[in-house]
Formats: structure tokens, C-alpha cells, sequence
């Protein structure tokens, strides 16, 4: 399990961004604060999207090739 910082600055690009994930057979969850949700989910994440700063929780080890399909929402050298 690996977390990245993400941020959405509109719908179109969580509309993306669930496109992509869907893509990959391996869980990965969305959070903000002590909220957690489906990354997978259109309406999970339009509850908790806002301006504010996320948190992408990929449960794969080997997950370099989601990583680059993600490139464009990871807040860029801030991973943990």
C-alpha cells in the first residue's frame, strides 16, 4: 500500500480520473481528512471533491504503471 497527494481542479478531470482507475483490476481509495472512499466511484469522490488536497491509497505493490496513467492529477514530488 502506497500514498500519493492528488487534487482535481474541475469534473472533467474526476470524470478522467474514474475512467483511468477503472482500467486496473487493484483497489484504490480517495480521502480527505477521516473520510475514505472508492477511488472507482463517480459519486464517492463528487462528495468529497473541492479545491482541498486528497489522498490516493493504491493497495498494489507494483503500481508504477498506474502512476504514469495518473501523472497529470498527482501533486508532483510530495509522495509518502
Amino acid at each position: 500500500m502506497k500514498k500519493y497527494p492528488i487534487r482535481f481542479s474541475s469534473l472533467d478531470e474526476v470524470t478522467a480520473f474514474v475512467k483511468t482507475v477503472n482500467q486496473y483490476e487493484c483497489d484504490m481509495d480517495l480521502c480527505r481528512g477521516s473520510v475514505v472512499i472508492d477511488a472507482k466511484s463517480i459519486l464517492g469522490i463528487m462528495t468529497i471533491y473541492s479545491d482541498a488536497d486528497l489522498e490516493l491509497i493504491i493497495y498494489k505493490n507494483d503500481h508504477e504503471d498506474i502512476l504514469d496513467s495518473l501523472s497529470d492529477f498527482l501533486l508532483k514530488n510530495k509522495t509518502a
